[in-house]
């Protein structure tokens, strides 16, 4: 039941409604339905501790597994479910479809209900929160118990061994991809080191300039695609200087290129992929790799008995120079949110609050790897290892202008595959890198067109 008060705006700019949401009674009943990813899971992570808290509300649980079919519209997937479902708790499983769905209006905002309940939000991550505020202009229209970031993964005793200062955070690329040319590139067989191997280590012996490209511009808030506009935006001083540093760091040698890569395949066992991993068994100085890549570190240390546990620690992701204090790097997938329509909304809303909670974070911090916890308290360490350099920096979104048209996947794949030839032709000194920024702009604008024009058709024929 939602009753209805009023607060003054700050600054006197009149009167806003406010949310207030009646308390379920000692013995009063309620049933909700909560879209998640799969049932089993549910109750694992949040339905067995929250019925014993609220034995009166009943938690169904509607399995979202199909709409990530091949083939289907994500977008499209939810909303049928919703439509035939009727769930009263959201999980909205990417940034767009939460930001579109709060921009809607089907979202019901929490900010009034936070106070009303006086819900602890300040002892969640300030980045999470602050996210979630963006996407809403400002108000929260849900909460996300956890996220994931990414960190500069170093190797100690490589850097003890060769006489390399050890990484600081905030290093700019140009810092990050210096350090790596500082480790020798003479080494043959089991003594070849990297100073760095990141994206794509597993690679199918695909060249990796493109993506240390790619990643160098979205750190300097680059985006190959105005999505507003439609056009792909590659000739430009930014991508010039994320292309150069990228060819230069692949011809020096200090990176690893992936082209002696093998492709992980079926009956290969956990050991066999860990002994690919040329950070985890000591032959790279460096990676930048996800959260989750600690847990990867801690199963190849059990794993890899006649290996070496490699002595690793973090810092920051590389900054862009102009704003040091912030990153693309921190990403959420898993948004909860109360229907607007729902009949249910306290209940509904004692169960977002319960999955966003201090209780469970400290139940579930240590069963969901790579996950790092919105609620600072549980992620202080790992292994004796500090995780603040997950967490110091700000967030920025590259490359999401509110509201613009969704970009087809087909564009993705064939973009990537072209462009990599691309760069590929740049390392090889057959092209330069002016020549191959101007042909990845133009192959790249008819590849964005096709899928485009493939999208229209395919919604035309829906629509018939």
């Amino acid at each position: 039941m939602t009753g209805c008060s009023s607060d003054k705006l700050a600054g006197g700019e009149g009167v806003k409604p406010s949310v207030t949401l009646k308390e379920l009674g000692k013995d009063e009943k309620a049933s909700i339905k909560v879209l998640f990813f799969d049932k089993n899971y549910f109750s694992q992570l949040y339905g067995t501790l929250f019925s014993s808290k609220f034995p009166n509300i009943d938690v169904q649980v509607v399995s979202m597994q199909n709409i990530f079919d091949p083939g289907k519209d994500t977008k499209k997937e939810f909303q049928k479910l919703v439509d035939e479902e009727k769930p009263d708790v959201l999980l909205l499983p990417t940034p767009e479809l939460f930001e579109q769905w709060a921009s809607d209006g089907k979202l019901l905002q929490l900010d009034d209900v936070i106070r009303q309940d006086k819900f602890d939000v300040e002892s969640m991550m300030p980045t999470v929160i602050e996210q979630i505020k963006s996407m809403g202009d400002g108000k929260l229209y849900g909460l996300a118990p956890s996220f994931f970031s990414k960190a500069l993964f170093y190797n100690r005793d490589l850097f003890e061994k060769h006489g390399v200062p050890l990484p600081k955070n905030q290093m700019t690329w140009e810092d990050v991809l210096d350090v790596a040319k500082r480790f020798p590139t003479n080494g043959q067989g089991e003594q070849r080191i990297y100073g760095m191997a990141s994206y794509y280590q597993f690679n199918d012996g695909k060249p990796v300039g493109y993506e240390y490209m790619r990643g160098i511009g979205s750190t300097l808030g680059l985006s190959v695609l105005d999505r507003e506009k439609g056009t792909v935006t590659l000739q430009s001083d930014g991508w010039k200087k994320a292309l150069t540093l990228a060819v230069d760091a692949v011809k020096s040698g200090a990176i690893y290129n992936a082209k002696d890569s093998k492709a992980i395949e079926p009956g290969m066992t956990m050991e066999d992929i860990f002994k690919q991993d040329l950070f985890a068994t000591g032959k790279a100085a460096m990676a930048i790799e996800g959260s989750y890549y600690i847990e990867t570190l801690l199963r190849a240390k059990d794993s890899l008995k006649d290996v070496k546990p490699v002595n690793w620690d973090i810092v920051t992701v590389p900054v862009d120079p102009r704003n040091p204090e912030a990153s693309d790097s921190v990403s959420i997938s898993k948004f909860f949110a109360v229907h607007v329509d729902s009949p249910n909304q306290r209940a509904a809303w004692e169960l977002v609050k319960y999955i966003n909670s201090e209780e469970v974070a400290k139940a579930v911090s240590s069963s969901s790897p790579g996950e790092l916890s919105s609620r600072t308290a549980y992620i202080k360490e790992r292994d004796g290892r500090s995780l603040e350099p997950f967490t110091m920096l700000k967030l920025i979104r590259n490359g999401y202008p509110k509201g613009a048209e969704p970009v087809p996947a087909s564009f993705y794949s064939a973009f990537d595959q072209m462009a990599q030839a691309e760069v590929q032709a740049v390392v090889e000194s057959k092209k330069s890198v002016d020549e191959a920024l101007k042909t990845m702009q133009q192959k790249g604008q008819d590849i964005y067109n096709k899928a485009k024009q493939e999208q229209k058709n395919t919604e035309q024929k829906g629509q018939g």
